[in-house]
């Protein structure tokens, strides 16, 4: 061990052990620090934009969100064909051109005379997609397969060929024949009158043949679960541009949601209509089934030209 008072020898030893410890720790030392420094003033800077994408991955995670997106391919116009907008095709001027001439003769006739290239369905949506007509061998798909239905001397006074006529009754007698006894079933089952199932489903989906039919086993226009879980859904145009529609796998699951959603505490009160299908076409209106204000007298009207309340005498 050296004394101190060896100046030359003890003393500037010990400074140079000290400055090279100082030289070897500091600038390491230093450079972590100035990380952690800039680490912090980073996550204190953008601390909102990472907390968003925190949380967006810990919905998507948690909560299994998937969607699907149906394009739809354009329809082909045929020769001779007026083109509108309706059809997508042709100018939008002469599109709106026609849409506005359909519009102002809806005031004068309850059942307007359909434009060839346009679609005419039984329940009018904001934006088309939600009951366009599948590729059918309907000889005449622009008229709504309800249209006879609702208004049975439509056929007289247009005109229409024989062929068309029963082609409209046809698809709505074969509809009826494929699910009555569905809707039979779902009266027993839940209560409901199976004139109303029927009336609701020919509606709904044109007899049948509308897409969200065709191509989702939807029936009933029934929207998806409230946030999009444990269902699949696809988009069509209603109100918005954007609303979701339910996909099952068979019309029978659609039949089976339709009766348990009107088992809902939303239409819970219906039930005391028992079988009286005016009381319960006019209570889907009044609890907001349908935005259509005629939605409830459609409703009846295709239950009594059709006869469906034999469909409730089991």
């Amino acid at each position: 061990m050296l004394k101190f008072v060896l100046n030359g020898t003890a003393f500037p030893v010990l400074v140079a052990k000290r400055k090279n410890m100082s030289l070897n720790n500091t600038p390491q030392s230093t450079a972590f620090g100035q990380w952690v420094a800039k680490v912090f003033d980073y996550a204190f800077h953008y601390s909102v934009e990472i907390l968003l994408i925190v949380l967006i991955l810990y919905i998507c995670i948690s909560r299994g969100l998937t969607f699907s997106i149906d394009v739809y391919d354009p329809i082909e116009p045929t020769a001779g064909t007026a083109l509108s907008e309706a059809s997508i095709a042709g100018g939008w001027l002469d599109g709106v051109g026609r849409s506005a001439t359909a519009l102002l003769a809806s005031f004068s006739d309850p059942v307007p005379e359909p434009v060839i290239g346009e679609r005419t369905v039984a329940i009018d949506a904001a934006h088309e997609g939600f009951n366009e007509v599948a590729p059918t061998s309907d000889p005449a798909p622009h008229i709504s397969n309800l249209t006879l239905v609702l208004s049975p001397d439509y056929g007289e006074r247009k005109k229409l060929p024989p062929n068309i006529i029963k082609a409209k009754k046809d698809r709505v007698q074969n509809y009826l024949k494929r699910y009555s006894e569905i809707a039979q079933k779902e009266m027993v089952d839940f209560g409901i009158p199976a004139s109303i199932t029927l009336a609701q489903g020919l509606l709904e989906s044109n007899a049948g043949d509308s897409k969200l039919a065709v191509n989702s086993n939807n029936h009933f226009g029934i929207k998806c679960r409230k946030k999009c879980l444990g269902c699949t859904c696809r988009n069509y145009g209603d109100d918005t541009r954007y609303d979701m529609f339910r996909v099952f796998t068979s019309a029978a699951e659609s039949f089976r949601e339709h009766s348990e959603l009107l088992n809902t505490s939303r239409y819970a009160k219906l039930k005391a209509h028992g079988s009286d299908y005016k009381k319960w076409a006019h209570g889907l209106k009044a609890c907001g089934y349908a935005t259509d204000k005629n939605y409830g007298n459609k409703l009846v009207k295709i239950i009594e030209n059709l006869g469906l309340d034999s469909y409730d005498l089991m």
